[in-house]
């Protein structure tokens, strides 16, 4: 299998936290301190990769 682009692993943190998210919501899950956390930090990850590529594409 080959390895997923930076683009492609942005998108994919993103979904990831983006469904836990929903998972807490919609079955009144709380997550810990850590999760949150790790969360924060896949979304920051994923929109930095984001606002990089777009920052390097001409306009």
């Amino acid at each position: 299998m080959s390895e997923l682009s930076r683009l492609d692993r942005a998108a994919t943190n993103i979904t990831e936290v983006k469904r836990q998210l929903l998972d807490a919501a919609a079955f009144g899950k709380h997550l810990t301190p850590e999760q949150l956390e790790n969360a924060a930090g896949k979304l920051d990850e994923g929109l930095r990769i984001y606002t990089e590529n777009l920052r390097g594409r001409p306009r």
